[in-house]
């Protein structure tokens, strides 16, 4: 796997640091494991006079120290596991640029950290965080440390506290659109352990009958959906064996299928949600579905956007296959 983090000096670029140096990717590991961190400068532009030539300069070496102190602290968080790491150091605008060279490096997955939990930082989410997951053409993780907050984080990193990430409870919404199939390949080339417990999600639109001559009819159709719901659901747990943790499936019938899974993910306390991004087209692809943005925006925890490679086909890749194969993206 190949991966692209970055990094600014935040606590919360040091946090999304800490939370991919734990990743559960299995197998031999340094050759196999790769990870780039990146650090953006996007200076000001600044209009060449008599004193901008005084202090501009050492504007520019100040945020090149700066820069470099957040490479090597992202940089020490993986001393002593398996992963190969290199830094690098880029100028321009930050999302745009991160997007471009993940894209022309080729990694597997971007990880960035996000802002905190209060319902407007979650909303606003972060101008990086949010450019990444709606351009970028790879999976997305944006990661929100569980349970501790800005101050509480920078409190610990003066401490010396290296306790880190452990998703214990991770919710993966699903569907039968191939987006989902992507989601679940993904999440295969992951090991889980057996602390942590992976839940299914699926969702179904309650139906709204204000009419008694079709109230039966109507009953009897979201019975059914629930009924393939739940299929769904406990297709993609027998997909996920080989991953191992805990494995259940769910489903929930809601109004609104972003706040329904968000709910479900919560009851749960979950650490991570993992969806699919259903975009296609030379457009579409660089755009969230309406529920993996209201996701991704509103939720509690980190969040993984996985992008994978399908026919442009709305039914293609699953025709012929079990209920279960799967994404929530639309």
């Amino acid at each position: 796997m190949k991966v692209l983090l970055a990094v600014d000096g935040s606590a919360h670029a040091l946090e999304a640091a800490r939370a991919l140096s734990i990743l559960p990717v299995p197998g031999p590991p340094t050759s196999e494991r790769y990870v780039e961190i990146v650090s953006v400068m996007n200076p000001p532009e600044v209009a060449l006079t008599a004193q901008s030539e005084l202090w501009y300069p050492q504007f520019l070496e100040h945020q090149q120290e700066m820069t470099q102190a957040a490479l090597s602290a992202a940089q020490s968080v993986f001393e002593g596991t398996n992963w190969h790491v290199t830094t690098r150091q880029e100028t321009g605008h930050v999302g745009h640029t991160l997007t471009e060279l993940a894209e022309d490096s080729g990694v597997d997955l971007i990880v960035v950290g996000a802002k905190g939990h209060s319902t407007i930082e979650r909303v606003l989410l972060g101008s990086v965080s949010d450019y990444v997951a709606t351009h970028a053409r790879c999976s997305v993780l944006v990661v929100r440390p569980p349970g501790l907050h800005v101050h509480d984080q920078q409190h610990a990193a003066e401490a010396g506290n290296t306790a880190r990430v452990h998703w214990k409870q991770i919710s993966v919404a699903i569907d039968t659109r191939p987006a989902s199939k992507a989601v679940l390949e993904h999440l295969c080339r992951y090991h889980w352990n057996e602390e942590q417990t992976v839940t299914v999600l699926t969702a179904s639109v309650k139906l709204e009958v204000f009419r008694e001559d079709i109230l039966a009819t109507a009953m009897e159709e979201a019975a059914q959906r629930r009924t393939e719901a739940l299929r769904c659901a406990e297709a993609a747990t027998e997909q996920l064996k080989t991953c191992g943790g805990n494995l259940a499936a769910e489903t929930v019938e809601t109004d609104h299928i972003g706040e329904g899974l968000l709910q479900a993910a919560q009851s749960h306390h979950s650490d991570l949600i993992v969806l699919g991004d259903s975009g296609r087209g030379p457009v579409t692809r660089f755009l969230l579905g309406s529920t993996s943005r209201y996701v991704l925006r509103h939720a509690h925890c980190s969040v993984l956007v996985v992008r994978g490679h399908w026919h442009d086909d709305e039914d293609a890749g699953l025709k012929g296959e079990p209920a279960g194969l799967p994404s929530v993206t639309h």
